[in-house]
C-alpha cells in the first residue's frame, strides 16, 4: 500500500552539524503511528520540519501533495500540529472564542463554525468549559483543549509532539481512546512522544536515537526490546515493567498497560 504521508531523503544540517541524513519514514492513511524518543533525540525537530516551521523542499508529502514554498499554505490547511508548550497562551478570553478563531480565519460562515464547535464539544465531551476563561482552566483541561485546537479545522493528520504532558492519568486515557475513534473514521495521527504509556493504539512504532530510526515494528516488538529502551533513556511505566517480567515467566501472555487489567490476569 502506497504511504499517505512521507519523508523522503531528508537531511539536515546546521552549523557544520548533521541531525537527520537520508532519514525516510512512511505513514498508511487512517493509522495511528508513534515516534519514541528521548529528549535530543530528534523529535522536535523533526516536528518543526514536519509542520514547515523549518523549510524544507519537496522532503515531505501528503496525500501526493508536495511540501514545498509553492503548496505551503495547502499543506498546512491539512494538517494540524500540537507540542509540549506548557507555556503557550491562548488568544482568547474564552474557550468558545478559541475554538471559532482558526475557523473564522479559514472563511466560515458563522452557521457552520457554531456547527463544528457543537460536534467537536459533544465528541470530547468540553461542553462544560465552552463559556469558561481560558486563563481558569486546570493545565489538564488546557492541554486536552490544545489537541482539540489541532483537530478543530478537520486536518487529514494530526501531529503530536508530546502532547499528552500535563494531562491527567484519566484525560491522557479518555484522548487516546477518541483519538483512535477519530481514526477509524480516516484520521491519521502521528505521535511523536517520549512517554511509551501513550503508544499502546499504535499500529506501529519507530524509536528514534540520535536522529536515526533505530527500532521499528508493532508495540511488542519494540516492547520485546525492553534492554534497548532502558539503555537509551526510555522510560517503562511500572505495570509494564512488571508486565515484561511476568510474560518471561510464562504466568501472564501479554503486557499490560492498566493496572486493573494486569490484577484481573493475575487473579481470574
Amino acid at each position: 500500500m502506497s504511504s499517505f504521508f512521507s519523508i523522503k531523503n531528508l537531511t539536515y544540517e546546521k552549523d557544520n552539524k548533521t541531525y537527520f541524513k537520508d532519514f525516510n519514514l512512511h505513514i498508511e492513511k487512517s493509522k495511528f503511528v508513534s515516534i519514541l524518543g528521548t529528549n535530543k533525540s530528534g523529535k522536535s525537530l523533526l516536528t518543526n520540519i514536519i509542520s514547515a516551521i523549518i523549510p524544507t523542499n519537496d522532503v515531505c508529502s501528503l496525500n501526493d501533495l508536495s511540501l514545498n514554498s509553492k503548496n505551503v499554505l495547502e499543506y498546512l490547511s491539512k494538517i494540524g500540529v500540537v507540542t509540549n508548550n506548557f507555556n503557550q497562551d491562548f488568544l482568547c478570553k474564552k474557550v468558545k472564542d478559541e475554538l471559532s478563531y482558526p475557523l473564522e480565519n479559514l472563511g466560515l460562515p458563522e452557521h457552520k463554525i457554531n456547527k463544528r464547535i457543537t460536534e467537536v464539544c459533544k465528541f470530547f465531551e468540553i461542553e462544560d468549559l465552552l463559556n469558561k476563561n481560558t486563563s481558569d482552566l486546570t493545565l489538564s483541561e488546557k492541554k486536552k483543549l490544545l489537541i482539540i485546537m489541532g483537530l478543530i479545522h478537520n486536518p487529514d493528520i494530526l501531529i503530536l509532539d508530546d502532547a499528552f504532558y500535563g494531562l491527567t492519568k484519566d484525560a491522557e486515557e479518555f484522548m487516546l481512546l477518541k483519538l483512535q475513534e477519530l481514526v477509524n473514521g480516516g484520521l491519521t495521527v502521528l505521535n511523536i512522544t517520549s512517554k511509551l504509556d501513550t503508544t499502546y493504539k499504535s499500529s506501529k512504532v519507530y524509536v528514534l536515537n540520535n536522529f536515526k530510526i533505530k527500532k521499528e515494528g508493532s508495540l511488542l516488538d519494540i516492547l520485546n526490546n525492553d534492554t534497548f529502551l532502558r539503555k537509551i533513556g526510555i522510560e517503562i511505566p511500572i505495570v509494564v515493567d512488571i508486565s515484561i517480567k511476568l510474560k518471561f515467566y510464562g504466568l501472564i501472555s501479554k503486557i499490560y498497560f492498566d493496572i486493573n487489567e494486569l490484577e484481573g490476569a493475575l487473579w481470574k
